[in-house]
């Protein structure tokens, strides 16, 4: 889950390198380096904490060389500390690397053997060091010479004070992309780290390596064939991956979440209509009448989008749906066979468990559909239907606008599953999508509820435990919430169903037990009343979302009134709130909203 970054070029290549791994902090902060070929040869700094720690080292004492790589960490192999820290060095040999290299014990054996000493606890170092053994007379041949030495992943950067003009990029496993500008070259764990500089790019396909030199670009395959691929214009801008006034990107991207739900609901219909109708809709999932059963999976944040999906699925389709947490795919008992859909949720379209369980659903007999915020990723690849949201670049660890698109995408499914079994008529789906198609404007109604939420915010930060609240598909809304509570603000959160508080939960509750309630489906409108009221009956202080005029009001302590929606897009209007009360209370602990301890965005090990 480590960030890597690379350039070779006429310009020096620090400042460049330290802006991309700045950029790439979600994907891991404990430590950070930057290793340049210059006049004097191979240079290296290296440090604890973020890439701003290093920066202000380098203003100190910078380093001069226009080829260099540099990397910022989250800790695998060896705890964190300078030794650990990347770039990994062997005499003029420099790695950064991302990835878990399967056979790494064995392979330090043998070198340990061949009288070689290490100096860290990290399996990367292994690989400058297998470089030089191997070395062919130049950095890419040497490179090649050991990838088939090694298991695992193998997504790393390698330059050598011995071939000055060549810069070198694998990929296996984890996502690279390589920049082209003009007279320059970069690569990147992610295009936001470089989009800066170039919009022109080639995404490395597993089993691919690039050697970038002051000349340009080419590509190979492990055997050192070379392949061809297009380059690709980025479609969004970088200004789009900036805060833009905002205190924090989390902020931004929560704020950001209705344009997000309002482009993907977009994308799935045709033509410039202001008015979106049955006749225009359209979905990128073919076989829909075919399909007898589906499964969502995801991990995390997508995970609680693959429940909510399921339960769509469902309620709209009548297909019968189930769930699977993908790190869970390998001991899960779920059926899978032919005429199955596989819908597997990854933000980032990157996440190891989520790709190895679609591939294992493949083998099966499944048709996979992909649905991501990233159209060139691996699951993009792997799969047979894909879905790109249209939420854009969220540089903040926390999924927010991300997950709020992740879930108008499986409602934009069930809508589609639901046509082609013929399980809605044209009236039912008309009314579906005029709620579809009024929902960002009533999230954006949500959105101005800020100044409320952050009072509540206020009187309740000070709570070392919360307790998230739904019944029906606010479930899973609640899950989220005590997912998010815990990773953005550090505070003990819980997700519960509601009639699962006599269980046991409720001996939890005491004078002053913060809950936010999500009482905000029609239908469930009566359990939801009865699940308030035995709270307070044992001092709990209620924070509420409601219709106006349901009557939930009067059950709480606290009230968030929402716009009225059918039960099936509920949830979509109670998740923006939840996520601005989430935010203040991280604020008023005093947390770094954007880079949570221990937790990286995209989890590829």
């Amino acid at each position: 889950m480590s960030g890597l970054a690379g350039y070779i070029g006429p310009r020096n290549a620090q400042d460049i390198l330290l802006d991309a791994i700045i950029r790439l902090e979600y994907r891991g902060y404990d430590s950070s380096g930057i290793a340049l070929i210059g006049p004097g040869g191979l240079s290296i700094k290296r440090t604890l904490g973020r890439p701003a720690g290093l920066a202000e080292k380098l203003r100190a004492k910078p380093l001069l060389g226009n080829v260099g790589i540099a990397h910022t960490r989250w800790a695998s192999h060896g705890k964190p500390s300078i030794k650990n820290a990347h770039p990994q060095v062997a005499g003029d040999t420099a790695v950064v690397h991302n990835g878990i290299i399967e056979n790494a014990m064995a392979l330090r054996t043998q070198l340990k053997k061949q009288g070689i000493r290490f100096r860290s606890e990290t399996d990367t170092e292994i690989l400058p060091h297998l470089i030089n053994l191997h070395w062919r007379g130049d950095l890419i041949d040497s490179v090649l010479a050991v990838l088939n030495l090694l298991e695992g992943g193998l997504t790393f950067c390698a330059v050598s004070a011995r071939a000055p003009e060549q810069l070198v990029v694998v990929r296996k496993g984890n996502p690279m992309v390589i920049g082209l500008g003009k007279g320059e070259y970069l690569a990147a764990s992610d295009a936001t780290a470089i989009a800066p500089y170039t919009d022109t790019m080639v995404f490395l396909r597993d089993g691919e390596v690039a050697l970038l030199t002051p000349e340009g670009a080419q590509l190979l395959d492990f055997n050192g064939r070379q392949v061809e691929q297009a380059p690709q214009k980025i479609s969004w801008n970088p200004v789009m991956a900036e805060k833009r006034g905002y205190r924090n990107f989390l902020l931004k991207e929560i704020v950001e979440s209705p344009r997000a739900v309002r482009e993907t609901i977009a994308g799935c219909f045709r033509g410039k209509a202001e008015q979106l109708t049955p006749e225009a809709f359209t979905f990128p999932c073919g076989a829909g009448e075919e399909i007898k059963k589906a499964v969502f999976c995801g991990g995390g944040a997508s995970y609680v989008a693959a429940m909510l999906g399921q339960r769509l699925c469902e309620t709209v389709a009548g297909v019968p749906a189930a769930r699977v947490i993908s790190s869970e795919y390998r001991f899960d008992t779920t059926v899978i066979e032919k005429n199955t859909l596989y819908v597997a949720i990854s933000q980032s379209g990157e996440t190891h468990d989520t790709i190895e369980s679609s591939k294992a659903a493949k083998e099966k007999g499944a048709r996979l559909l992909a649905i991501t915020n990233n159209g060139d990723s691996a699951l993009a690849r792997l799969a047979d239907d894909l879905f790109v949201t249209r939420a854009g670049p969220e540089i903040s660890i926390a999924s927010s606008k991300t997950f709020s698109a992740n879930v108008a995408a499986t409602a934009l499914l069930a809508l589609h599953l639901a046509r082609s079994k013929n399980a809605l008529s044209v009236e039912e789906q008309r009314k579906l999508i005029d709620a579809l198609a009024k929902l960002p404007e009533q999230m954006e109604l949500m959105v101005t509820y800020e100044t409320l939420i952050r009072r509540l915010a206020e009187k309740f930060s000070h709570h070392k435990s919360f307790f998230f609240i739904g019944r029906g598909l606010n479930y899973p809304v609640s899950l989220y919430c005590g997912l998010k509570m815990k990773e953005v603000a550090g505070i003990h959160a819980e997700g519960l169903v509601g009639g699962e508080m006599k269980h046991g939960p409720i001996s939890l509750v005491e004078k002053n037990t913060p809950i936010l309630y999500f009482g905000n489906l029609h239908s469930l409108l009566q359990e939801a009343l009865n699940d308030m009221d035995e709270l307070r009956a044992r001092g709990a202080r209620v924070i509420a979302t409601g219709f106006a005029d349901s009557g939930v009001e009067s059950h709480c302590d606290d009230f968030i009134a929402l716009p009225g929606a059918p039960d099936i897009l509920a949830p979509l209007l109670a998740i923006v709130p939840a996520q601005l009360f989430i935010y203040y209370v991280a604020l008023y602990n005093n947390k770094d909203v954007d880079r949570p301890r221990n937790v990286a965005k995209s989890v590829t090990v």
